[in-house]
């Protein structure tokens, strides 16, 4: 399965076999529903917003996450492993998910394919 187009049409977006629609907050992989937190579908429509850009743990924290009280970077991290077990066709080899050592995080969309692209249908 290859994340090669990102696809994206009244707040939905396609990435290989993962379907996202934003806007009625269902996720479906493989014609099957996957179930997400509110906290999970605000992260990831950050990421889809923002491909790949870098982003730390700290900078996630401020963009997604409303009271920061109890939140750190391992906070970040626990959601970003929720998202690749849940999205990722191999969560130990994340491709959409990519973690840059030392900095943070970035979702790449066209990460198999040298011609990946946003389309609008």
């Amino acid at each position: 399965m290859f994340y090669s187009v990102l696809m994206e049409k009244k707040g939905a977006v396609v990435l290989g076999e993962v379907s996202i629609d934003f806007d009625r907050m269902e996720i479906f992989r493989g014609g099957r529903t996957v179930s997400a937190t509110s906290l999970e579908f605000r992260l990831l429509k950050f990421f889809v917003d923002h491909p790949e850009y870098v982003f730390s743990r700290e900078e996630l924290i401020r963009a997604v996450w409303p009271e920061r009280k109890r939140v750190n970077g391992r906070t970040v991290d626990n959601y970003i492993s929720h998202l690749r077990r849940k999205l990722e066709q191999n969560p130990a080899t994340p491709t959409l998910f990519q973690t840059v050592y030392g900095t943070g995080y970035k979702f790449v969309p066209g990460a198999h394919s040298t011609e990946a692209s946003a389309v609008s249908v």
